[in-house]
């Protein structure tokens, strides 16, 4: 009898996974930052307060369904930006790739509020080196080729199609 319990424990512990709900979809949003820079120089450059742009691409995300917790991934394309005089604006391209543990509380396929953590690792696209004025001097300013952060979010998810959500990136290297 005991082993006909652990066979079935085990073949329900089996079957949990197999019923894992997969979706995909585009994610896009904006990158809402600071931008009050007040002198033109290194230091604000390198600021990382001084960012606003935008984000984009395709994201997958697998759930547990009675648990509730999933993983969420997404590959975007990240644009952030600033203007450093009136002529000149300093732009920062990337390619995105935040994954994160997700767990959903609600109302089935309906509605659910959501609660996300994880790390977001980011490669720099295009130009990494940028020259600018500082009155009568010429400054150099270099960006990172790869750096990385941590992702808190949370929000809502809304008929297991649209999703809306708010995300705090906490920067680490």
């Amino acid at each position: 009898m005991k082993k006909a319990l652990v066979i079935c424990g085990l073949a329900l512990l089996s079957i949990l996974p197999a019923s894992a709900q997969f979706s995909w979809g585009i994610r896009g949003g904006l990158n809402l930052v600071n931008n009050d820079i007040t002198a033109v120089n290194k230091e604000s450059a390198m600021n990382k307060d001084s960012y606003t742009g935008f984000f984009f691409g395709p994201m997958a995300e697998i759930q547990i369904p009675i648990i509730g917790i999933g993983v969420d991934a997404a590959v975007l394309y990240s644009q952030k930006g600033f203007e450093v005089s009136d002529e000149e604006t300093m732009k920062n391209h990337s390619l995105a790739i935040p994954v994160s543990l997700k767990y959903s509380l609600g109302l089935g396929n309906f509605a659910a509020v959501y609660f996300a953590a994880g790390p977001e690792f980011d490669f720099k696209i295009g130009d990494l080196d940028r020259e600018f004025k500082d009155g009568d001097d010429v400054k150099n300013f270099a960006l990172e080729q790869s750096t990385w952060s941590i992702n808190v979010g949370a929000g809502v998810k809304l008929i297991n199609h649209i999703q809306a959500g708010v995300n705090y990136n906490i920067p680490v290297s």
